[in-house]
């Protein structure tokens, strides 16, 4: 089941965990250096990027830019959100900026001036000077239909959004929360959306935690304990299912997942394994999805000899090799081959 936890603990070792984690300690596709150019007032973590404001008022982002994510453009910002694969700055005009993916429109920004802007997973949120929140991109789960009203703070998390009311309530929209819980009664002064649960600091400063429901599953992976605050896993059914790959005409190989006793495959959307990759160097796909729950990334390599070698990486777990995993030099063009079943634990 859903629930809500509250406790008072110092957060730093966590938050210094987490972002470690996010910034981009697993291998994307494509990774970007950092730079150097100034001293950092403020830093952002993203999906595997990450993103820092100098005190120069530019921001230098690095890790994965497969879509473009750490592409900064030039001139000064008062603020920066990292989101899944795009990023999006907030001009001292007050106009906002973004770049990366756009494949949702999570980069098509209103005009108009914004106080705060908040980058989601597909989508974004910004503050306007009025209090009232706008938000674009993916709307699949209605986490783009704001409420009317004033607010003094919004956060944009994967599949859903919270703001906060003047009044220091807290509000999160998106089908996904019908019937879920919410923080412990209380006024507010932050509050923050992650992907499969948001937190709230109250003006007394205790935090409160609360999970958002999956769309086919009763409880995310992980719950928070009374003891100390640490995560609990919770078991899932493994999925069953195996590795599939075709050469493309120009050279590129397509790759996705095939459930076990499904039809059609599912093609996450980083899924291209590119002409001039390097020799023995992991690639890995954006997250495969399973009635809407991660269940890890597919992983591919360039061995010597030409072939590519697939695997798969649960969501916390460790890489399986299938036994039949290796992609030939020369295969017919744009038909599938599949790797042999493999099962894939809950994380």
């Amino acid at each position: 089941m859903a629930a809500v936890v509250e406790w008072r603990v110092r957060v730093v070792g966590a938050l210094l965990l987490l972002t470690a984690a996010a910034l981009g300690l697993a291998g994307g596709w494509e990774r970007t250096a950092a730079q150097d150019g100034g001293r950092a007032v403020a830093i952002v973590a993203g999906h595997e990027h990450a993103c820092a404001l100098l005190d120069s008022g530019t921001v230098q982002c690095w890790g994965d830019n497969w879509l473009g994510q750490t592409e900064t453009p030039s001139g000064r910002f008062s603020a920066v959100s990292a989101g899944g694969f795009h990023t999006c700055g907030l001009r001292d005009s007050g106009t906002v900026e973004c770049w990366g993916e756009d494949g949702y429109g999570a980069t098509d920004v209103p005009s108009g001036r914004f106080s705060v802007v908040s980058a989601g997973f597909d989508h974004t949120c910004g503050l306007r000077d009025s209090g009232e929140v706008e938000c674009w991109g993916d709307n699949e789960r209605s986490e783009s239909d704001a409420p009317s009203g004033r607010f003094s703070a919004v956060s944009a998390g994967s599949a859903y959004t919270c703001g906060l009311r003047e009044n220091g309530e807290v509000e999160c929209w998106s089908y996904t929360f019908e019937g879920q819980a919410r923080p412990a009664a209380g006024k507010y002064v932050q509050v923050s959306s992650g992907y499969f649960h948001a937190c709230a600091l109250s003006e007394a400063g205790a935090i409160s935690c609360w999970m958002m429901r999956n769309s086919a599953a009763d409880v995310p992976a992980w719950l928070r304990d009374d003891a100390g605050g640490a995560m609990q896993a919770f078991e899932t059914e493994p999925a069953r299912g195996r590795i599939i790959a075709r050469r493309l005409a120009d050279g590129r190989t397509e790759f996705g997942w095939q459930p076990a006793g499904a039809v059609e495959p599912i093609l996450p959307r980083a899924r291209y394994f590119p002409v001039s990759a390097t020799v023995d160097r992991w690639l890995r796909s954006t997250p495969v999805e399973v009635d809407g729950a991660a269940i890890g990334r597919i992983e591919a390599r360039r061995r010597a000899d030409g072939r590519i070698e697939f695997a798969f990486t649960p969501t916390g777990g460790e890489r399986i090799l299938p036994p039949s995993r290796y992609f030939s030099v020369s295969p017919t063009t744009d038909r599938w081959l599949r790797s042999t079943e493999i099962e894939v634990s809950g994380g």
